[in-house]
């Protein structure tokens, strides 16, 4: 009887570990709506966050603009140069200015008002209870793993942007999960459903568009 107990414990433990960093990203979802900036601060270090979104951002925003003038070679050293002094230094401030505690909140805020405000796009969230809202969340997760006891990756569609990544790496410090990486990605909506055979997992781990590391998808 006692093993039995001690094996449901550990069974216990173990699922609540697990649920753990998923929490805490469902815990920032919702800090960032309602404006929550005292819970942001604790949970996002902010310097490696903002290295990594300005580097995913250029790419997200600048390469598409590199491939339409690859048959145009005599704009393309104008082109470098401007991406050079004002493209990136552009993406850069966007991210300076945003990716704070109380910068999150506002970009939400401006992003709801474009989207269901002007646009009319329906926001999924209104009149659900707590459980659906959480369904719904749930059903926009690309990809969760643990890949340490301590790291945890986690792959979001946008909303309104389902071709949109959101791919964040989150680690356990002084018993907090935190964020320490942020990166907004094209998602590979066209690429084949993929199987589970050494041939297509090698190739998941070299195609995934947010990390080269060998996981399983959700």
């Amino acid at each position: 009887m006692r093993r039995i107990l001690v094996a449901v414990g550990l069974l216990i433990c173990a699922a609540v570990y697990v649920a753990w960093p998923l929490h805490t990203a469902w815990s920032i979802r919702e800090a960032i709506k309602s404006g929550d900036s005292a819970y942001l601060a604790r949970h996002f270090e902010w310097a490696p966050v903002k290295a990594t979104l300005k580097e995913s951002m250029a790419d997200l925003v600048l390469e598409p603009i590199d491939a339409s003038l690859e048959d145009k070679p005599q704009r393309q050293g104008l082109w470098a140069r401007f991406k050079a002094y004002y493209g990136r230094n552009a993406v850069d401030g966007i991210v300076e200015l945003y990716a704070t505690p109380t910068g999150l909140p506002k970009l939400f805020s401006y992003g709801r008002t474009v989207n269901v405000d002007a646009l009319g796009r329906q926001d999924a969230d209104e009149g659900l209870s707590l459980t659906q809202r959480m369904a719904d969340a749930w059903s926009q997760v690309e990809r969760a793993a643990f890949t340490s006891p301590t790291r945890f990756e986690i792959d979001m569609r946008d909303r309104f942007e389902p071709d949109r990544l959101y791919c964040g790496v989150l680690v356990l410090k002084d018993w907090r999960w935190k964020v320490i990486e942020l990166r907004v990605r094209k998602s590979p909506s066209a690429q084949p459903e993929l199987r589970l055979t050494k041939a297509s997992l090698n190739q998941q781990a070299t195609q995934h568009p947010c990390q080269n590391q060998l996981t399983f998808p959700r």
